[in-house]
């Protein structure tokens, strides 16, 4: 596929068939030496503390203790798939030595970035553990190049916006219990009622939106002046029980909104 237009700009990026290994090798050899940016490796870092401990409440809210049935979740895992580990290590136990694929949890997961997504490959749940398998998938229509292993359903080399997007049109067909929007640029008035959209027609519990809490343009940075800052402004597009709201800086100032949907109740199988 050619390049994607985006909400909010164009992304450029070369279709699979015409990588040689030689490119893919590159690809992941940056991301071993790349430094911080300006984009998604910067944002990605997963040594910030204030970083981990805002994860950490979305691990709650998915934690065998507190959701003991199947959860379907899609996440944006990065290059280190960290969430993905300690949600399994939450859930399914001893899924690193003993278990042939998870018992009640499905993950999906989907990145943007070509190089992190060749590069957290590698490093995906399932690459290690016991009965180690890598497939590669035909990828649907808003994506790339997917792969899977036993304990992650889907990897897709995508742009979450036409993943939803698709959800949307039916063509993505999965629903999901949890949906992670963890975007590490700005919303915008488009992209906010695309995730509204998302979250009334595929997401079945609750949703997390984690985004860049500046940089804005000027009709988003209008529109969240009328409401009344940044938190009205997600409360009167994504109604639901806020479950958090909280911001944190991650090099850059974040907010992380998790809301539950109203009708929906704790599962007990």
């Amino acid at each position: 596929m050619g390049g994607f237009r985006t909400i909010d700009g164009v992304a450029e990026r070369k279709p699979l068939a015409r990588c040689n290994m030689e490119e893919v090798a590159a690809y992941q050899r940056a991301i071993e030496h790349r430094g911080p940016s300006g984009g998604v490796l910067f944002a990605r870092t997963e040594d910030r503390e204030q970083k981990e401990e805002a994860r950490k409440l979305i691990l709650r809210l998915c934690g065998g203790i507190e959701w003991p049935g199947r959860l379907t979740i899609l996440t944006m895992p990065g290059l280190d798939w960290m969430f993905e580990r300690q949600l399994l290590g939450y859930r399914e136990t001893k899924w690193t030595t003993q278990m042939e694929h998870p018992a009640r949890t499905r993950i999906y997961s989907i990145e943007n970035d070509r190089a992190i997504y060749y590069g957290a490959i590698d490093k995906m749940p399932g690459r290690l553990t016991r009965n180690a398998l890598l497939s590669v998938k035909s990828p649907p229509y808003f994506a790339q190049h997917s792969v899977k292993t036993l304990f992650v359903k889907r990897f897709y080399l995508a742009d979450v916006d036409h993943l939803m997007q698709e959800a949307l049109l039916d063509r993505d067909p999965f629903h999901y219990d949890v949906a992670w929007l963890d975007y590490t640029g700005p919303l915008s008035l488009e992209r906010i009622k695309l995730i509204a959209a998302f979250f009334k027609h595929c997401v079945d519990r609750i949703l997390i939106v984690t985004a860049l809490k500046a940089r804005w343009n000027r009709d988003t940075s209008n529109a969240i002046e009328r409401a009344g800052g940044h938190p009205q402004w997600l409360r009167a597009h994504l109604p639901g029980e806020v479950l958090h709201d909280i911001e944190y800086q991650d090099t850059v100032p974040m907010e992380q909104y998790a809301i539950r949907k109203i009708n929906w109740f704790s599962p007990l199988c």
